[in-house]
């Protein structure tokens, strides 16, 4: 990762003008726009080549692609945090007020990932009918609170990308869900392919008492 100030002279792809809320709205919409391409294309690949997935019932193979997707953002959070934390010159000289042109960039596609979550919440809500309050206010604090720091041009950059460790565990959460659903499915079939051995020793057993 390579930090840029907003007085640098060098030039990086995060050097865009974030004084324009135009600009700042599109990156909030392509964070939207490359999370919703992560999910759909988990489910085509997983649909193509993940048996234990053709397996699924419709709600997990949602929470399936949403753990999939989760977890890309968790990867993106946890570089982006540990820079914030350990890294940049520029915020620990200021964390109240220090603003980075790359902390601009993760700030407002993390936005668009949190309202991404909110929807994804909601449709699932409506379409299996369940409700989760809970999650549905730590997802709408999220997107509101990343909102807020993509609107204002003062608030400083510090706490909202160390906060972004808070998504550490998340790629290794969303990775045991999916192995534990692999592994039940697994041991699942191992078990149909048992139980015809199992009713072949019953018959050689019993079957002679049985029969009398």
């Amino acid at each position: 990762m390579n930090p840029v100030s907003n007085g640098g002279a060098s030039e990086s792809i995060f050097d865009l003008d974030y004084a324009s809320w135009g600009i700042r709205s599109t990156l909030v919409v392509a964070g939207f726009v490359f999370y919703l391409g992560v999910f759909v294309v988990c489910h085509q690949l997983s649909s193509s080549l993940n048996a234990t997935y053709r397996s699924l019932v419709a709600r997990e193979k949602v929470f399936w692609d949403l753990a999939a997707t989760r977890a890309v953002f968790g990867v993106q959070s946890t570089a982006a945090g540990l820079w914030a934390l350990l890294g940049d010159p520029v915020l620990h000289a200021d964390k109240a007020r220090g603003q980075q042109n790359w902390c601009w960039f993760h700030i407002t596609t993390a936005t668009g990932f949190f309202f991404f979550e909110n929807v994804a919440v909601h449709l699932s809500n409506l379409a299996f009918r369940t409700f989760d309050l809970f999650l549905a206010v730590h997802h709408l604090f999220a997107f509101l609170g990343f909102l807020g720091c993509s609107v204002s041009l003062q608030a400083g950059h510090y706490l909202a990308m160390t906060t972004l460790l808070l998504e550490m565990s998340t790629p290794f959460t969303c990775i045991s869900w999916m192995l534990l659903k692999v592994s039940v499915s697994c041991e699942n079939k191992h078990n149909k392919s048992l139980l015809p051995l199992g009713r072949a020793g019953l018959i050689l057993c019993f079957g002679s008492s049985t029969s009398g």
